[in-house]
């Protein structure tokens, strides 16, 4: 038998979930694992920074760059999508043996200075390059993040860990929208602005410059914060280098149903939540009447709110509920998303704002639930050397699903079916409550699958 076959796939799922194994090093102290959580947290701030602020300009963009609500999307999702594609396996390959701050620090340099590139751009062709520039920032961070919280904490600490990191998107997103507020609002008086080295440019342009910058810095204090040693769990302690591809790849097979059930799952709530953020400054401006800098600063607090009860409310209650067992979390995302499905059909089609806000929050609670409590179960479930690798798979579907699908689908259903000034908030109403219906029956397979191997 070869040292690959040695890996056993039920035997290092069950010593994955299983704790300190006998001679392994202790945790790093509380103080370091949360000061890596904190550094973790926001770089992914300024990862979804980055990614969302094209949501609350999206009206100034079509303006002056003469696009369509479709052409838009593909800059918010496709242009992600297909740096996944090309490029988000093999990191996930990198991850699983390089030193994993050092690539988290390349991975925000890349993505911050083409966010910064995106002030420069004059055409859609252009536009969407530099995107698929910014997609790095997921396809590095994320799967090298779930390996480093899961080497710095037990499980029982596991999903709130997973939730403080996770937060960083719901705050990201709602900064972006605040950040682009708080910019729109200073030169609203001034049609362009002068800036050294790139000249005159519009009020948009400079929102992407004082988005992308500051993260240059971010990617400094990574190259100084310590690697944490990676654990092996039962079944790879005769095993050297890396574990090869196939390996992961019968790993997934052997193993398919509860771990691509997570995968669509997540991808089918990402679907709903980001063809829904990604034009909600939008459908404020259009269906209630806002001015964008108010529809920014409403948007971007009700995900910070939504994300604070989803992702640590919900992670810290997961925690407590059944041991932080693999199917106790998968069984809470799912009656979570169940309820969300009701603020999904609501928040698009109130008219009054308050309540509107209330069922928006509903729903992506829901969302911030499942999104913070699926990268837990899949680091138990995953063998630590194949963790990044299925990681990087896991982030592959759920945005090729989200990133790619969401807001070009509710833009295309918006554009052919309601051609019309507030017809957005109709197809909003479609796009949410189908994912999550679909989302919801998915969590429930992978429940009990998990439960069918007594994981």
């Amino acid at each position: 038998m070869s040292e690959t076959e040695q890996l056993a796939p039920t035997a290092a799922i069950e010593a994955s979930a299983a704790g300190i194994g006998e001679g392994e090093p202790p945790y790093p102290g509380a103080a370091l694992s949360w000061g890596i959580v904190a550094m973790l947290f926001i770089a992914y701030i300024f990862s979804f920074i980055d990614r969302m602020l094209i949501g609350l300009l999206v009206e100034p963009i079509k303006k002056d760059l003469l696009l369509t609500d479709t052409q838009i999307s593909l800059l918010q999702g496709l242009a992600f999508a297909l740096f996944y594609t090309i490029a988000g396996i093999p990191i996930g390959r990198w991850i699983d043996r390089a030193p994993r701050m050092r690539v988290v620090a390349i991975g925000i340099t890349i993505w911050s200075g083409m966010t910064a590139l995106c002030a420069t751009v004059t055409n859609f062709s252009q536009f969407f390059l530099a995107r698929m520039g910014v997609g790095v920032g997921e396809a590095v961070l994320s799967p090298a993040a779930y390996s480093i919280i899961s080497d710095s904490f037990p499980k029982s600490r596991l999903g709130l860990a997973m939730g403080v990191y996770g937060l960083g998107s719901a705050i990201g997103a709602g900064m972006a929208f605040m950040i682009g507020a708080v910019v729109i609002a200073a030169v609203a008086n001034a049609e362009t602005v002068t800036v050294p080295l790139l000249g005159v440019i519009k009020g948009w342009q400079v929102a992407f410059l004082v988005a992308g910058l500051p993260g240059l810095l971010i990617a400094l204090a990574f190259v100084l914060l310590p690697e944490p040693v990676r654990r092996i769990t039962k079944g790879e302690e005769h095993l050297t280098g890396q574990v090869p591809m196939s390996a992961v790849t019968r790993h997934l097979k052997d193993n398919k149903v509860y771990f691509w059930s997570i995968f669509l799952a997540v991808g089918m709530v990402n679907l709903s939540v980001l063809g829904s953020i990604s034009w909600l400054p939008v459908m404020m401006v259009r269906s209630f009447g806002m001015e964008l800098a108010n529809a920014g600063w409403l948007s971007g607090s009700l995900l910070i709110v939504g994300g604070l009860l989803g992702m640590v409310g919900g992670g810290a209650l997961m925690d407590r509920l059944g041991g932080g067992s693999p199917e106790s979390r998968l069984k809470f995302c799912a009656w979570a998303t169940v309820v969300g499905i009701f603020g999904a059909v609501a928040f698009p089609l109130l008219e009054n704002t308050i309540l509107m806000s209330v069922a928006f929050v509903i729903f992506f609670t829901a969302a911030a639930v499942a999104v913070g409590a699926a990268p837990s179960v899949i680091q138990q479930l995953a063998p630590n050397r194949m963790r990044a690798t299925i990681s990087a798979a896991y982030v592959f579907v759920i945005n090729i699903i989200g990133l790619g699908a969401g807001p070009t689908l509710t833009a295309v259903i918006g554009d052919n079916f309601f051609p019309f000034e507030s017809g957005i908030r109709y197809a909003i109403a479609i796009v949410a409550p189908f994912g999550y219906v679909v989302g919801a029956i998915l969590f429930f397979v992978a429940a009990n699958s998990v439960r069918s191997h007594k994981i």
